[in-house]
């Protein structure tokens, strides 16, 4: 998969383009991206065209916290077989009229054959352009324009905010099913202070984003991939910040993975998220906090034979 990021200057041809932000990559997206593999296999080249920044974060200056970053966005896209990723600059875009957009850019730059939004999209300066002036610009450019209504899950739409809501609340059955697929971190596994080695529990440690959205703190059965390896290992993941080895210490994902005794240091991993065990809490010791590690490991060892 291709990724232009923070760039103007590009060129394709015989594409279909999917238009939107895509923080979640939800159910919703999902039916984008499968209009997009359809149109494909007419021969079509498939890009998902996004934003570097979101439209509130570039007026606002604050960090924005997405469910997945760019990076995890990137890998997923290409997991799921998309052609082209591109990450355009919003200060750019946002000076375009919607014409200018559609012509400049689709048009010219993208030659789309195929454009695919959901029904709510919105582009251009001050968000003036919409599905009913992509509708009638498909008549004098000659694309295909597919509208995909938005999802609904237990009488409410999909979206990324709702979500971010769901993870914080602990319910990651809720945010999985909006998903369609466990909520998941991607990074590289680095070296912590090896106190689970010392008790016996190893764990594989990766440091989220600082932009990442992180889910309520606490334990997860998990399932984790490694770099290289086409083998899904299971284990045991604690989200946060190990309030019985130090005070202030900053979120990890740390992971101890079931029969697992390879040295892993520097690959990158993939941890999805199956199954909420319990919030963090603080141990009288590092001994009391190692039974409770074996009580959720066998917990979590029970759920994945199910």
């Amino acid at each position: 998969m291709e990724y232009i990021a923070n760039k103007v200057d590009f060129q394709y041809k015989n594409t279909a383009v999917a238009l939107g932000k895509f923080e979640g990559l939800h159910r919703g997206h999902q039916l984008l991206f499968q209009e997009l593999k359809r149109f494909g296999n007419t021969g079509m080249k498939s890009v998902v065209f996004t934003f570097d920044i979101s439209p509130k974060q570039f007026i606002s200056g604050e960090t924005s916290h997405v469910i997945y970053t760019k990076e995890e966005r990137n890998f997923l896209l290409d997991k799921i077989g998309m052609d082209v990723v591109i990450s355009y600059p919003f200060q750019e875009l946002r000076s375009l009229s919607p014409e200018e957009f559609v012509k400049n850019i689709l048009v010219d730059r993208l030659d789309a054959k195929a454009i695919v939004v959901g029904e709510d999209f919105c582009f251009g300066y001050q968000r003036a352009g919409n599905v009913q002036l992509l509708k009638k610009l498909s008549e004098i450019y000659g694309y295909e324009l597919k509208v995909i209504k938005r999802l609904q899950y237990k009488e409410d739409y999909i979206s990324s905010s709702r979500i971010r809501k769901a993870l914080l609340d602990g319910d990651l059955t809720l945010a999985n099913q909006m998903l369609g697929y466990p909520y998941t971190f991607v990074g590289t596994v680095c070296h912590g202070r090896r106190i689970g080695h010392t008790i016996g529990i190893p764990t594989a440690n990766i440091i989220p984003d600082e932009n990442k959205y992180l889910p309520t703190h606490g334990v997860y059965v998990a399932q984790v991939q490694v770099e290289d390896e086409e083998k899904q290992y299971y284990g045991i993941c604690n989200i946060g910040v190990k309030p019985t080895i130090e005070q202030g210490l900053c979120p990890s994902v740390e992971t101890y993975m079931f029969d697992f005794q390879k040295d892993i240091y520097g690959k990158g991993i993939v941890v999805s998220l199956l199954q909420f065990v319990r919030p963090e809490r603080k141990f009288k010791s590092v001994e009391e906090l190692a039974t409770q590690i074996y009580q959720d490991a066998a917990f979590g060892k029970k759920y994945v034979q199910k």
